[in-house]
């Protein structure tokens, strides 16, 4: 737990223990993707729960300073992971809600390729592919 509560410092903020406790949970599950309310729901068997608006807070709060990504799923569903370094982007199973991480430095090349040809200065991007896993198709 001191390292948790040293990479908020390093971040910039202060260790509370929603912040604390909603970070070392995305350390223990690094390639796990969830929602607030799956966050929500595991914190809340903790010895120390956090309230909803606690984990929103704090979400919010680990996202802004990149401790945190997240990347809408349609329906307004976002999802929340571990900043691993690494731009990535998700495919998504409409029939079973899996999620998989997907990694291709050439998708990343072109849409900085696309930003420079509009005059525009490219920054990051959110790209969710929606279909069926194998499992679901097969």
């Amino acid at each position: 737990m001191i390292a948790i509560y040293s990479e908020l410092k390093t971040a910039g903020l202060r260790p509370t223990s929603s912040r604390a406790a909603v970070l070392k949970l995305f350390h223990e599950f690094p390639n796990e993707h969830f929602t607030a309310d799956q966050v929500y729901r595991k914190l809340s068997r903790e010895t120390e729960p956090c309230s909803l608006a606690s984990v929103y807070r704090a979400l919010a709060q680990l996202h802004e300073v990149d401790l945190i990504t997240n990347a809408t799923l349609g329906d307004a569903r976002i999802v929340y992971e571990l900043n691993r370094g690494q731009r990535h982007y998700h495919l998504f199973c409409n029939r079973c809600g899996r999620i998989e991480d997907a990694y291709d430095p050439g998708l990343e090349q072109q849409q900085e390729k696309i930003a420079a040809d509009h005059r525009f200065h490219y920054v990051s991007s959110n790209l969710v592919i929606f279909g069926r896993c194998a499992a679901c198709e097969g």
